[in-house]
């Protein structure tokens, strides 16, 4: 996959690659898992070209939960700080997102506290200090 990958990237700007990826992960047997992989790889190397791409497919949400994302995106901005605007613009709009929706199912009895952690890709306690927020 990282050798398509590649291949496009050398025929497409990062946006254009954003796009087919997306629509690839709709169309392939792993729901773009391999893809998801390939560009979390990027996000470890030492190519900002590569890095850029990677933080552009599926808007940088590479990775299952918010800590994995997190901790990933520290890492980053600790090697290539021209990255570090970026990252924390995905993790903000992350939380934007997340947040009420992962609230607001709890407090309507959709599910279970334990149970929208585990959905939102969240721990129990991030979720908790959120509906404290909310009170």
């Amino acid at each position: 996959m990282e050798t398509i990958l590649l291949g496009l990237l050398e025929r497409m700007d990062a946006e254009n690659l954003a796009y087919v990826c997306e629509t690839l992960v709709w169309n392939v047997e792993d729901n773009g898992a391999e893809i998801m992989a390939v560009c979390r790889s990027w996000l470890t190397g030492s190519d900002p070209a590569l890095i850029e791409a990677a933080l552009t497919v599926n808007d940088g949400l590479l990775f299952r939960t918010r800590d994995e994302m997190s901790s990933a995106f520290t890492r980053l901005a600790e090697r290539h700080p021209q990255f570090a605007p970026r990252t924390t613009e995905i993790l903000r709009n992350w939380d934007d997102h997340t947040k009420p929706k992962a609230v607001q199912d709890v407090l309507q009895g959709t599910w279970p506290l334990e149970t929208a952690a585990r959905i939102y890709g969240i721990t129990e306690d991030q979720l908790r200090t959120w509906i404290n927020e909310t009170r």
